[in-house]
């Protein structure tokens, strides 16, 4: 069970970079919009835990809606 958590975790930090790059930002510039320091954006991306209010954070600050960061084999919102 953990197993599939972690790679759950792992996706999801790709996404989460994915839609980072996407929107042409650094970690830093994500940290200024968000409010969630580049440290921790660095540890959300490589897979590691991530509190809820930090993802809604990510996705406001993203531009998406946060049910877009499960979408891991979906089309990047253009919106």
């Amino acid at each position: 069970m953990e197993e599939d958590e972690n790679e759950e975790l792992v996706k999801l930090g790709k996404r989460i970079r994915q839609l980072r790059k996407f929107r042409k930002l650094t970690q830093l510039d994500l940290e200024v919009i968000s409010g969630i320091d580049n440290s921790d954006i660095s540890r959300i991306e490589h897979g590691k835990n991530i509190a809820i209010k930090s993802l809604f954070k990510l996705a406001s600050a993203l531009g998406v809606k946060s049910k877009d960061f499960f979408d891991y084999d979906g089309d990047l919102p253009l919106d």
